[in-house]
C-alpha cells in the first residue's frame, strides 16, 4: 500500500517492523517519534545508485528559489559512539577538546595561535617558515643549522654545516645612526689569534710610529704591514725596518711618501706566560672544557663567574 498526500500530520510515525523495546521507555511516549529500523534516505544523498549507510544525508532536492547550502544542521549536542569518517574539508568556529590521542597523516594548516600544555610528540619533520620563539630549554641529540645566532651547548650533536654558521655569527647589531626605524648589523672579525691592528696614512714621512701599550702585550714577530700607495705614480714601497717603536717604510725611487697603511700584530694569549698558545679546536661540550687557561679569555654568557650559559 502507498499512501501520498500534499501533507500528513501525525504524533508519531513507524516505518517497517515495530520495535516494541522502545515503548518502555519514558521520553518515547511524547509525540513526535520517528522510528525506521532499515534504510533511511534523506535528500539527493544517493551516488551511482549507491547506498553506504543506515541513514544517508545529501543536499535537498532543486527547489525554484530556495538556496539550503547545508545537507545537515544539528543545534545541540551531537555524541558519536563508534568511528568518525570525514573525507572533506572539516571548518571549526568554536572551542575543540580532545582527551585522547590525535593521530595525523596529513597536511596541517594554521593560521593563528597554537597553544599546547601537554606533551607533543612528532616522529616526522617540521617544517617552520616563519619565526620560532622558544623560552624555555631545547633538548636535541643533533642540531642542523644555516646560521646560529647565541650561545649554544649541552650534549647535542652538531654537524659540520652548523659548526661553520656557529663560528660565523658572532655579531653586533645597533640602531641606524641617521635613519629612525632602520638598524646596523655586523659581525666580528675573527681569527687562530688574538690579533690587534693599527691603520691609517702615511704622508710627507717613511715611519709609522708603533703605540707605547704594545710593549709587553704583543708578539713582535708576528708584525705584517700592508702598503697602498695614493695617488697615480707608480710607488715601490718596501719596509725596511721593524722594531717596538716604528716601522720604517721606503721608496725604491726616493719619491715623496704618501700611502695608507695597515699593521696587524698577534697579541699575547697570556702576557705573564709566551708559551701559551690558542687551543683553536678541542674536545669538550662547553667553554669550561677548555684545554689552556680559561682566566685569558672571555667567552660571552658563559664567564663573569656564572659558568653557566645565558
Amino acid at each position: 500500500m502507498s499512501l501520498k498526500g500534499p501533507k500528513i500530520s501525525a504524533g508519531k510515525v513507524q516505518i517497517g517492523t515495530p520495535d516494541l523495546s522502545k515503548l518502555s521507555l519514558s521520553q518515547f511516549a511524547a509525540a513526535g517519534v520517528l522510528t525506521n529500523p532499515g534504510i533511511s534516505i534523506f535528500g539527493a544523498s544517493l551516488q551511482a545508485g549507491i547506498v553506504r549507510a543506515g541513514v544517508s544525508i545529501g543536499p535537498p532536492g532543486v527547489i525554484p528559489g530556495v538556496a539550503l547550502p547545508a545537507s545537515l544542521e544539528v543545534t545541540g549536542v551531537a555524541n558519536i559512539f563508534g568511528s568518525l569518517n570525514v573525507f572533506a574539508i572539516q571548518n571549526s568556529f568554536g572551542l575543540k577538546t580532545a582527551f585522547g590521542g590525535n593521530i595525523k597523516n596529513g597536511f596541517s594548516f594554521k593560521n593563528s595561535v597554537d597553544t599546547k600544555q601537554a606533551i607533543n610528540i612528532g616522529n616526522g619533520p617540521s617544517v617552520f617558515n616563519g619565526k620560532v620563539v622558544a623560552h624555555g630549554t631545547i633538548s636535541t641529540p643533533l642540531l642542523k643549522a644555516g646560521v646560529v645566532l647565541g650561545i649554544i651547548s649541552g650534549t647535542t650533536g652538531i654537524n659540520k654545516e652548523t659548526a661553520s654558521a656557529i663560528a660565523a655569527a658572532k655579531g653586533f647589531d645597533i640602531p641606524h645612526a641617521t635613519k629612525p626605524g632602520k638598524r646596523i648589523r655586523h659581525v666580528c672579525v675573527e681569527g687562530p689569534e688574538a690579533a690587534i691592528y693599527i691603520r691609517g696614512r702615511l704622508k710627507d714621512s717613511n715611519v709609522i710610529e708603533l703605540p707605547e701599550y704594545w710593549d709587553g702585550l704583543v708578539d713582535y714577530d708576528s708584525i705584517t704591514v700592508q702598503l697602498q700607495p695614493i695617488g697615480d705614480r707608480h710607488y715601490h714601497l718596501n719596509v725596511m725596518e721593524i722594531d717596538k717603536d716604528k716601522i720604517v717604510v721606503r721608496d725604491s725611487d726616493d719619491k715623496p711618501i704618501d700611502c695608507f697603511y695597515h699593521v696587524w700584530v698577534a697579541r699575547w694569549i697570556d702576557p705573564r706566560n709566551h708559551d701559551e698558545k690558542l687551543h683553536v679546536v678541542y674536545d669538550g661540550e662547553s667553554p669550561a672544557n677548555y684545554p689552556g687557561n680559561p682566566e685569558s679569555f672571555s667567552i660571552a654568557g658563559w664567564d663573569y663567574d656564572r659558568r653557566e650559559v645565558q
